[in-house]
């Protein structure tokens, strides 16, 4: 099975699929089809750190709102496969593109001209099992 790593608490939020339906990304894949979504090792407390550093409020603000009463985000997984769903298709990112978008997923991704918002479905949460994540796309032996 396909699989991609993503940093918490997007990860979460992704296969939650509550707030978040789309993963932005720098480049395109032509792969539909089952995905495993796996949980980067980094800790969330840097990833938030990250974000206030950037300035980026609005999606600071997004998040906590999204996470409030649903994730403690010290207990998030992190370096674990979490969640399993499936990847339907991926969308270059244009005007009309972002006139569909809800303003909370706008703010949860990088929408910017010329990336790309891979859309996904029937996400949902497995037990976390422990593994390392790889760059890009990459191939997990399932073992549920």
């Amino acid at each position: 099975m396909k699989a991609i790593t993503i940093w918490q608490p997007y990860a979460s939020l992704l296969v939650g699929q509550k707030f978040k339906r789309f993963e932005t990304r720098g480049w395109a894949t032509r792969y539909t089809g089952p995905i495993a979504i796996h949980a980067a090792k980094r800790p969330v407390a840097q990833v938030m750190h990250e974000l206030e550093r950037k300035m980026c409020w609005g999606s600071m603000r997004n998040i906590w709102a999204a996470l409030g009463g649903l994730y403690n985000l010290d207990l998030l997984p992190t370096g674990a496969i979490i969640g399993i769903g499936t990847l339907e298709r991926c969308n270059a990112i244009t005007e009309d593109f972002m006139d569909e978008l809800s303003p909370m997923e706008r703010s949860l991704g990088d929408y910017s001209h010329g990336r790309f918002a891979w859309e996904f479905s029937g996400m949902h949460f497995i037990d976390p099992i422990q593994i390392s994540g790889k760059q890009g796309l990459w191939d997990w032996e399932e073992q549920l």
